[in-house]
């Protein structure tokens, strides 16, 4: 009986979670808002609330222009430039629809944007609208991305080189921290990377004729299905489409034919590969994008790129977690300074792509503390309001306020940490990750480590010099003797010898790489020796992690600790370790003490309810 009781109570609490969960995603779905059709009342008088109509009006001319425009447009590589300029002076009017195209879409992008920073601004996610800024910023990218796709069929100089880079970027997906060269077989024999820069360009890195029938397609597509979902979600709830009276359309659409008169949209010089411009500018909406390029690698920019969108889907909820129904801006300084630090920084990015200024050496430590320190201003400035609050009530439902807001300052702290040892190092996030991670398993493997360690450090030196053998934590494969009957003896074969003995001694955590697959086959690791046959032709070389130090050994872990030690240690390895750039101290010292006022601010918070839980109990 005591048996049934629990289940049904266990029951009834996923039932209700359940519940809950669904009432949360149905409230939020039922108050999605795509393009202002709950805000009709307010654009009749605030022109930023009619910026949804404006998108939808100005996106139906960018349409219909885009269906007259492919009535003339060749999309080959030896016909695309020459129908351009046939539609640009050979057509009548020609000039003025490629125009009102062009700087059409200029206006999506643009209406899209400040429809964007509205919504952060004068909190339009609340109450329960969080998905709108998800919906907005989905607009946002789709207008971007057609955008980008349109703007490669052109098939000019800049456009083409611009194309090349930023398409290429999903390439560096292949070094990400579980799909490296370095890593698993299964990861590295998946190509994420390569094969979705294949589905985009249709020519691995290249831009070919492929590339131009692609971005053709999806350039269509990114515009009209989109379209159409959005003519059902309007017939289907009868909602006006743009509330906006004819003055008012007429005026949207004489304005993008008057730019399209007066700067008429740009032919550029004819596409040529072997000639490399510089710099290398994409259309106006990505150039702070390209700025971060120079001064980033591409894999930590592919990285951001990224994060950018998941932290502005984020946002919202943090702030209403944070400020609750608060709609008053100069009350939510968190997201005032993230809002604004975000428009600074793609402005002061393409101004400088647009000057062709970047010093890689020098302005990556200011722009990093520039974002840091804003997002930190904001957190302190937030729990500044919160401390001096002197409602007891309103504090005491605050701690959860503060309590995120000390999250956020300590995940900001916890990777300031490791930028330091980054910039210590010069290693990447990755390998960097990866020797802290032998850093904590090493005390559980015992003098084997250090044994395993010196071995490691006389086959591929830490210093720079050259590897004995760089294969070392192949090992399994060098010592097997269908591979050696094949291809002989690798080089410090004895040390490979002795490293393959020392890796099987055992320790406590052996279980955990023991259930962890090689991915290995019968033809060795990522199918590379397919001419070799093995002593073992069912499983390979190396079926299975023999024990963690195997693993850790044969995934370069045991390498990269050995590189991080040596450059921490002064005088191991000339030149290291490296001095942390002066203006980096101010965002790692920033994100400590904003972590520190957020906790103050929770303590506080937590004692006010203290107090008002026994202010009522007296009461009573």
């Amino acid at each position: 009986m005591p048996s049934t009781v629990q289940d049904k109570s266990f029951g009834g609490a996923i039932s209700a979670s359940l519940t809950s969960a669904s009432d949360w995603l149905k409230t939020r779905i039922k108050n999605i808002d795509i393009f202002d059709e709950h805000h009709q009342a307010e654009a009749k008088t605030n022109p930023f609330y009619a910026l949804g109509p404006i998108f939808y009006l100005v996106w139906f001319l960018v349409m219909t222009t885009g269906l007259l425009l492919i009535m003339w447009y060749v999309p080959t590589k030896s016909a695309a430039f020459d129908s351009i300029l046939n539609i640009q002076n050979g057509i009548p009017v020609g000039g003025l629809i490629r125009g009102m195209h062009k700087y059409g879409a200029d206006a999506m992008i643009i209406a899209a944007t400040m429809r964007l920073y509205r919504m952060f601004i004068m909190a339009d996610y609340k109450p329960s609208k969080e998905l709108n800024i998800a919906i907005a910023l989905v607009t946002l990218l789709l207008s971007m991305y057609s955008g980008l796709t349109g703007y490669l069929l052109i098939w000019n100089q800049r456009a083409f080189w611009a194309t090349k880079v930023f398409a290429t970027f999903p390439t560096y997906m292949d070094q990400f921290a579980i799909m490296g060269d370095f890593y698993q077989p299964l990861y590295k024999s998946l190509h994420l990377g390569w094969n979705t820069a294949e589905v985009l360009l249709g020519g691995g890195a290249a831009i070919t004729q492929n590339t131009i029938t692609r971005f053709f397609s999806i350039h269509m597509a990114f515009s009209l299905i989109p379209l159409i979902l959005v003519e059902l979600y309007f017939f289907k709830n009868a909602y006006t489409r743009v509330p906006l009276n004819w003055t008012k359309r007429s005026i949207v659409i004489l304005m993008i034919a008057f730019v399209a008169i007066a700067v008429p949209a740009a032919q550029g010089s004819r596409s040529d590969p072997d000639v490399t411009p510089l710099p290398i500018l994409s259309d106006w909406y990505f150039l702070g994008l390209y700025q971060m390029y120079k001064y980033l690698e591409p894999v930590v920019a592919t990285y951001i790129t990224m994060v950018i969108p998941v932290s502005v889907i984020l946002l919202p909820f943090l702030d209403a977690w944070m400020t609750g129904p608060e709609k008053n801006i100069m009350k939510r300084p968190f997201i005032l300074m993230v809002t604004i630090m975000g428009a600074m920084q793609w402005i002061v990015f393409s101004v400088l792509i647009i000057i062709n200024v970047a010093n890689i050496h020098t302005d990556p430590p200011i722009w990093r503390s520039s974002l840091y320190l804003m997002i930190n201003v904001g957190v302190m400035w937030q729990a500044y309001l919160i401390i001096k609050n002197k409602n007891l009530a309103e504090k005491a439902r605050l701690v959860k306020a503060c309590a995120i807001m000390a999250i956020v300052s300590l995940i900001q702290t916890f990777f300031a940490g490791v930028y330091f040892f980054m910039a210590k190092t010069e290693m990447f996030i990755d390998p960097l990750g990866h020797g802290a991670l032998y850093a904590m398993a090493r005390p559980f493997m015992g003098k084997s480590a250090e044994e395993a360690e010196a071995i490691v450090r006389k086959m591929h030196p830490t210093n720079g010099t050259t590897p004995v053998n760089k294969g070392y934590w192949d090992y399994p494969v060098l010592l097997d003797p269908g591979y050696q009957a094949k291809v002989g003896k690798p080089d410090g074969n004895a040390d490979i010898i002795k490293l393959a003995e020392i890796v099987k001694s055992t320790s406590v955590i052996d279980p955990i790489a023991k259930v962890i697959p090689t991915f290995e086959t019968a033809e060795g690791p990522n199918n590379l020796y397919k001419q070799v046959k093995f002593a073992d032709p069912v499983k390979g070389p190396h079926p299975v992690y023999v024990s963690m130090l195997d693993f850790m050994v044969n995934n370069r872990w045991c390498w990269d600790y050995c590189t991080m030690v040596d450059r921490l240690t002064p005088g191991v390895v000339k030149g290291y370790p490296m001095p942390v750039p002066e203006n980096d101290w101010w965002w790692m010292i920033g994100g400590a003490l904003a972590a520190v006022i957020s906790l103050y601010g929770a303590f506080d918070c937590k004692m006010a309810a203290i107090a008002q839980a026994k202010a009522a109990q007296n009461k009573s």
